[in-house]
């Protein structure tokens, strides 16, 4: 059994850094936090705290048991 890998790839926002993770990445599915808080804050019903209930749930619950 191979070793897992795993590739930090990090960048100021709109770099391209989700970008160059699904061209690199053929075995595996990169992590992309925005998308992931983006699909939370828009399950949230529209108020002024939406988006900070968003990120408290992700510190919350956790983003990796999201996947």
């Amino acid at each position: 059994m191979d070793k897992p890998t795993l590739l930090v790839i990090a960048g100021c926002n709109g770099s391209g850094k989700s970008s160059f993770s699904k061209a690199f990445t053929k075995n595996g599915t990169p992590f992309d936090y925005d998308k992931i808080h983006l699909q939370k804050y828009n399950s949230l019903i529209p108020n002024d705290l939406r988006d900070q209930m968003a990120h408290n749930w992700d510190a919350i619950v956790g983003v990796f048991h999201q996947q």
